[in-house]
């Protein structure tokens, strides 16, 4: 049984979502600094006052802190967060759930500050209805709650049933209100994602049929993620035969009431919510594709890109490349095109250098959608490859006419410096870093731009620089977490709530060796071939000092030294005669050296050297002698759990010659390894994974039960004498001595 248990704990029992969130928390190497200086920022610019800027500060610091649970700068910064309204503070409250994504076990107590109350009627007949008015932060922890449960894939599936169970509650109770429905629709379609479950399928399309457009696109959005793959409504699926047809007659309306409705939020949550129902159908999903591309309405036609997109994602396939790059060039609405040239990113993530080859040309049109949507499948495609030829083929599309370009340009090219050192493309990483900076500091620059680079500054060291965005796993599978998170997020065009949707499409990069008990044994180590720079973090930045203004020097020319020289020769001659001059000129000798001085520098200066005399200038201080630098060594060990990028793990090896052998030593050092000991009956130095507290872990313990009698009270002897009730070693006979003292 111990062995079905462990095989159970694996599967749905959350280990690989506890050892990613251990892995993140502990080994995080998050700046701070780079939040406060992008905060100093925006107010020295007075740009804290937009909102949208804002939002994308709280955005870029869940980014930055994704799956670490720090939320430290956020605690620190209330009255800054509390400029957040409406739409806002929902989207500044779910970003918790990205900071948190995977800490289900202290989900509940995180969000309870913001959750709203619960229903008194369980059966939905809204006996505790709710307010039509705000409700933004109580949505947005809803949404945050999906978050914390669905970003990782290996989360508890019995936490996640409770957190679906409480989130459907809410949401069959909210229709009155329209940001609440809208986090407790998103947070069923995360908690529920994949399960084909009919009955939260119709709890959904009750809120999709109230009409109200910020829901209804939730509501469709959640539907494709409850059915995500299953291929419901074509003639080949993998819905239980006993609800098949139900569903199948539910696409039919979705599709119909996409038709009808006069809400372009609610088609494109439905057409978004048909493309994810198709995700990795490829052939089978060529009729649905079909339907959707010959509508007339673009945002239906939007939705065909996207559902071939995910239909053949990492397939390569030749036809669904043909479909988009003809809908690149031939469709007149620019959100088909931009949705077309995207989706070439997902079909040929498996082979990304054919990308750039491809949007090569298309990143010179005249129109700038396509241009912008050329930044972002160059980036998706090529993200954490730190490849020099991309980043080239983006570098002019950073100072191009239109801001959403620059925009895009930006997001791109931080995508593909994810994890890259300083070192990367001839140090050209660090110059973007600086250039995201400036840009943020920079007053003429427009405001899309400005948000382009705020968003950067998040993306490029994502999850503590220990995350990468792939839509593959390193066995060369798809992952449909990332795939479809990759996806949503790309909807933050329209809607900025779906920026949270990040989450799932970044993936943890660490490597921990296990036991057969699942703890890590310390002293395991692997050998990375190469420099320890060529995969170090970046530098943190560093905290300018202000310094002391210093007073500027006098500079003497050698006119002036002449002048004064012959005007105190003169005025000696006039009031003394001979011997007054004498006594002058022995008094006024310096002025005399000064002016020898002065014609010396006169004549150097005509020979080509220096023209002014500076006080102090001949004064030479200790010569600093310069420090050798070390030469790196060939290669370094890598200490157990260690962060190895996807680029890193093919210049890793497992070390034969150590007590701990992996199972499996023809696979690349990189993920969740097995060891055996070699050598069991030694002693072991283990480590054992746990999840991160929301209590602080410097926290001294409470002392024992104590009672404590002042001095000078008349139980004072008394409780001195009684064992039963102790007293506070020393208390009083220290206060007794002060006292007389």
């Amino acid at each position: 049984w111990a062995r079905y248990n462990n095989a159970k704990r694996i599967l749905s029992g959350g280990l690989a979502s506890e050892l990613a969130l251990s892995f993140l928390h502990k080994f995080s190497d998050s700046d701070v600094l780079i939040m406060q200086t992008l905060k100093k920022s925006l107010e020295e610019r007075g740009a804290g006052r937009n909102s949208l800027l804002h939002n994308c500060a709280v955005m870029a610091h869940s980014y930055l802190n994704a799956g670490t649970t720090n939320d430290a700068f956020l605690r620190d910064n209330l009255e800054w967060m509390k400029k957040a309204s409406n739409w806002a503070k929902f989207s500044a409250t779910a970003s918790l759930g990205v900071v948190h994504a995977g800490h289900i076990t202290e989900a509940m107590p995180l969000l309870e500050p913001y959750l709203p109350p619960s229903p008194n009627a369980e059966d939905g007949s809204g006996a505790n209805a709710v307010s039509t008015a705000g409700g933004y932060a109580e949505g947005g922890s809803l949404y945050a709650l999906g978050l914390i449960h669905g970003s990782q894939v290996g989360s508890s599936a019995s936490k996640r049933v409770e957190a679906n169970t409480f989130l459907r509650n809410h949401l069959r109770n909210s229709h009155a209100n329209e940001a609440i429905s809208h986090g407790a629709a998103l947070g069923v379609g995360l908690t529920a994602m994949g399960t084909n479950d009919l009955d939260i399928v119709n709890d959904l399309k009750e809120l999709l049929y109230t009409d109200s457009a910020v829901a209804g696109e939730g509501a469709g959005i959640a539907i494709g993620m409850v059915l995500v793959g299953s291929g419901a409504g074509n003639l080949q699926n993998s819905i239980d035969p006993q609800n098949a047809e139900e569903i199948a007659d539910i696409i039919t309306e979705l599709k119909n009431y996409a038709r009808e409705t006069q809400h372009e939020k609610i088609i494109r949550g439905i057409v978004m919510g048909l493309a994810l129902i198709n995700y990795g159908q490829e052939e089978n999903a060529d009729t649905l594709i079909d339907e959707l591309k010959n509508d007339r309405d673009p945002i239906v036609r939007y939705g065909a890109q996207y559902a071939t997109a995910l239909a053949y994602v990492g397939t390569g396939s030749n036809k669904a490349v043909r479909l988009l790059l003809h809908t690149a060039v031939s469709d007149v609405s620019d959100d088909v095109r931009m949705a077309s040239i995207i989706g070439l990113a997902f079909v040929l993530y498996k082979t990304p250098e054919r990308v750039p080859q491809l949007v090569k040309l298309l990143t010179e049109s005249f129109n700038p959608h396509v241009r912008y949507a050329s930044c972002m499948a160059v980036g998706i495609a090529m993200a954490g490859t730190g490849d020099g030829a991309s980043v080239a083929l983006l570098e002019p599309m950073l100072s191009d006419m239109s801001d959403f370009v620059r925009q895009g340009a930006l997001l791109g090219t931080a995508l593909i410096y994810m994890q890259q050192g300083d070192s990367c493309n001839g140090k050209k990483s660090k110059a973007f870093r600086e250039k995201l900076a400036s840009i943020v500091g920079d007053k003429h620059q427009a405001t899309l731009t400005k948000m382009g680079a705020i968003l950067a500054t998040g993306l490029i060291d994502a999850g503590g620089r220990n995350c990468s965005f792939d839509l593959g796993s390193k066995n060369g599978f798809t992952k449909m977490t990332s795939a479809v998170g990759a996806a949503l997020w790309l909807q933050h065009w329209y809607w900025f709530p779906m920026m949270h949707m990040l989450s799932l499409a970044i993936t943890p990069t660490f490597t921990i060796a296990l036991n057969k008990d699942f703890k890590y044994p310390k002293n395991f180590e692997i050998i990375c071939n190469s420099k320890p720079s060529a995969f170090a973090y970046p530098k943190r930045l560093e905290e300018k000092k202000e310094e002391a203004k210093k007073r500027v020097e006098t500079v003497t020319l050698s006119t002036t030294a002449k002048n004064k020289a012959r005007l105190a020769r003169k005025k000696a001659k006039e009031e003394g005669g001979d011997d007054a001059e004498d006594s002058v000129m022995e008094d006024g000798s310096k002025v005399d050296d000064a002016a020898t001085t002065a014609t010396s520098k006169a004549d150097a200066e005509e020979k080509g050297g220096e023209a002014m005399d500076v006080d102090g200038e001949g004064d030479e201080g200790p010569k600093k002698t310069k420090k050798k630098k070390e030469a790196e060594p060939s290669s370094f060990a890598l200490s157990n759990p260690c962060r190895i990028t996807k680029a890193q793990a093919d210049v890793c090896m497992f070390d034969s010659n150590q007590r701990y052998q992996p199972v499996r030593n023809q696979e690349k050092p990189c993920g969740v390894i097995l060891v055996t000991d070699s050598t069991p009956g030694e002693e072991e130095d283990l480590g054992t994974v746990k999840p991160p507290s929301i209590e602080s872990e410097d926290e001294a313990e409470a002392p024992e039960p104590f009672i404590w009698t002042p001095p000078g009270h008349t139980d004072a002897t008394a409780s001195n004498s009684d064992t039963s009730a102790p007293v506070a070693p020393n208390q009083d006979s220290d206060d007794t001595s002060a006292e007389k003292e």
